[in-house]
């Protein structure tokens, strides 16, 4: 990407956020939540991304959004977001994660049921929240892209605490939910299966632009899993700790305009090219393909599969790896 288009990329989003903080958050919101933390109500990722939004633009959509809740069933039953449905971790990745012959892949059948049992039919504009803007919450927004979500899915930025602190209605006990029909279609957009990466890996690097969300220590291959047989990183990848994308401890995304500097200036990344995102099971990998799309990236993929696949396959038969103290690039603007 040149510099030209950088600029002009960076001018766009700053307009949008410059235009809607001039916004007052008295109405709905009223003036006392702006005077005690604007930023829990309006925040500038929801400023300027399309997928992104916050306590404010939730109230004002409420009527017309399904709200999916991936808290832990106790905080859950303790309160919630009115008229939410519930999806279990478990549900989205650990009891419908399979391994077959070509790698690991989330069952779209069995994740489908899950969210249909949430409550959320295929063309519903969902708004997803969590705890904060971490990992489990994009992981939701990715699974959902995956089986072909029809409706837009955004994330609550900030989560479930910015939103009681603006005072929104909440309520207590089990998810009333009726239960939607929900039929998969996979959308191979977003997900990069291990073929995919094997066929633009290169023994001395790769054809597409690849990003490995985990620490520079799993990176390096110093940090050790003993479920694989080999540490450190796909040959090519650059590493961009998903951390480094959130502020609060994962309670909000950065600013787009430090989103910018992360991953156009400092990773030196092209939206224009396909890039590949990927962790150890595609849980932190989504939240730097959440963020790459965002920001704009042509076609950006997750991998399913992850280090806990390629970790365990061989040079020989050309799943590239690369480990040690020097190998790769770590990017580490917000670390």
């Amino acid at each position: 990407m040149g510099a030209d288009r950088r600029a002009d990329r960076r001018t766009v989003l700053r307009g949008i956020g410059t235009a809607a903080s001039g916004l007052s958050l008295g109405g709905c919101l009223g003036e006392t939540r702006e005077a005690a933390e604007p930023d829990l109500f309006q925040t500038p990722a929801a400023d300027a991304f399309e997928a992104v939004v916050d306590s404010m633009r939730l109230e004002e959509r409420l009527a017309d959004v399904a709200l999916l809740d991936i808290r832990a069933e106790d905080a859950f039953t303790e309160g919630h977001v009115a008229g939410a449905g519930r999806i279990p971790r478990s549900d989205l990745l650990d009891t419908h994660y399979e391994e077959t012959p070509d790698g690991y892949r989330a069952s779209p059948d069995a994740v489908a049921d899950a969210i249909g049992a949430a409550g959320i039919a295929p063309d519903d504009d969902v708004v997803v929240y969590g705890e904060g803007s971490n990992l489990w919450e994009t992981y939701a927004i990715y699974t959902l892209r995956a089986i072909g979500h029809e409706g837009r899915v955004s994330l609550l930025d900030g989560g479930y605490a910015a939103w009681t602190a603006s005072n929104g209605e909440t309520e207590t006990g089990a998810a009333e939910t009726a239960t939607q029909e929900y039929e998969p279609d996979l959308e191979m957009n977003v997900i990069a299966t291990r073929e995919r990466v094997a066929a633009n890996v290169r023994e001395d690097g790769a054809d597409v632009q690849l990003v490995d969300n985990r620490s520079p220590a799993e990176y390096r291959g110093e940090e050790r899993d003993d479920d694989v047989d080999r540490h450190g990183h796909i040959t090519g990848a650059v590493n961009v700790e998903f951390t480094q994308n959130l502020v609060d401890g994962g309670e909000r995304l950065r600013s787009p305009a430090d989103l910018e500097t992360l991953w156009l200036d400092d990773a030196g990344l092209d939206p224009s090219e396909e890039t590949i995102s990927y962790c150890s099971t595609a849980v932190r990998g989504s939240v730097g393909w959440f963020v790459m799309e965002q920001l704009g990236w042509d076609t950006v993929r997750n991998y399913e599969g992850s280090w806990e696949d390629w970790g365990t396959l061989s040079d020989a038969d050309g799943y590239y790896y690369t480990s040690g103290p020097d190998a790769g690039t770590v990017v580490d603007t917000f670390s």
